[in-house]
């Protein structure tokens, strides 16, 4: 009896899984739209090697905090662009691992820079629809 309900258990796990739980959305219509990265926009999207879509990109009210110019909105956009490029920043080497498999795999990548004096962290979701920057505090 035992081992059959030993069995039993990852069998009824896997049946809840199957049941197909939809996917978390991220809600972000309270972060502020900074721009949609698009080929036809050669203003606002620097031509590279691009390794995934980065989907509506939005940052939250600190990282918006950080930007009192054009000098760092120019920096945040380039901290975008190399992280679409597959440049993680500050992250380790087993983060940026899993962040090279995420891109083959479907996974959400979470890259650390630095604008300015502050750490921030890029995060893409992992259906490619959002791609946020945010303060680490505001995780």
């Amino acid at each position: 009896m035992g081992i059959l309900l030993l069995l039993a258990i990852p069998l009824i796990a896997l049946a809840l899984n199957a049941g197909g739980a939809a996917p978390r959305v991220r809600d972000t219509s309270y972060y502020k739209t900074l721009y949609r990265l698009a080929p036809s926009d050669p203003d606002k999207w620097t031509p590279g090697q691009q390794q995934f879509e980065l989907g509506q990109v939005v940052m939250t009210p600190g990282v918006e905090n950080l930007l009192t110019g054009e000098d760092d909105m120019q920096r945040l956009r380039n901290i975008l662009v190399h992280h679409q490029e597959g440049d993680w920043g500050d992250t380790g080497t087993e983060d940026s691992a899993l962040n090279d498999e995420a891109v083959v795999t479907g996974e959400r990548i979470m890259g650390s820079h630095q604008l300015g004096a502050e750490k921030i962290w890029v995060i893409t979701e992992w259906d490619r629809s959002v791609t946020t920057a945010l303060l680490p505090g505001e995780y």
